[in-house]
């Protein structure tokens, strides 16, 4: 976290920061995981 982060905010918003950064890696991750998924079951339908 970067010297400013730790001087001017609180516990509570430095969590919510690091929730919120965490929440959008687990959407990236689910959203890539559902494409994959839909992808090779359209390729399994067309073959």
């Amino acid at each position: 976290m970067s010297p400013w982060a730790k001087t001017y905010l609180n516990p509570t918003a430095k969590a919510l920061i690091i929730l919120t950064v965490a929440g959008m890696a687990y959407f990236v991750v689910a959203d890539k995981t559902i494409l994959k998924i839909a992808r090779q079951n359209s390729f399994n339908k067309t073959n």
